[in-house]
């Protein structure tokens, strides 16, 4: 079973300290969601597709935290300048509340709204 935490390394010789599988979606969904134009893709019926966790965190063996997002964006915008925010906003986010762990941020947009 993959562990739902993610250690921080030499961080105290008192015990070890984890940041939750939960805590990095949640930092990343909310960080989503702040930049305009754009959301967290949601269930939707009409999607060939269903998505049972827009957010995923995955904790890679090589030390580093891979976050997937499948997000809706708005029509008409330019795709690829709300993506880059995106990333942007949530390693802003990532790094302030966790400064020490390496991280990748992968977009796939699954919806224009």
């Amino acid at each position: 079973m993959a562990s739902e935490y993610y250690y921080l390394n030499h961080y105290s010789n008192r015990g070890k300290m984890g940041i939750s599988r939960k805590a990095f979606t949640k930092i990343a969904s909310i960080a989503t969601n702040q930049v305009q134009n754009a959301s967290v893709a949601s269930r939707n019926k009409k999607l060939p597709f269903l998505l049972d966790r827009p957010v995923s965190v995955v904790f890679r063996k090589d030390g580093k935290v891979e976050i997937k997002l499948d997000v809706s964006i708005k029509r008409g915008v330019p795709v690829k300048d709300v993506c880059a925010e995106i990333q942007n906003h949530v390693a802003d986010a990532i790094l302030m509340m966790c400064e020490t762990v390496p991280f990748s941020i992968e977009i796939k947009v699954s919806t224009l709204h």
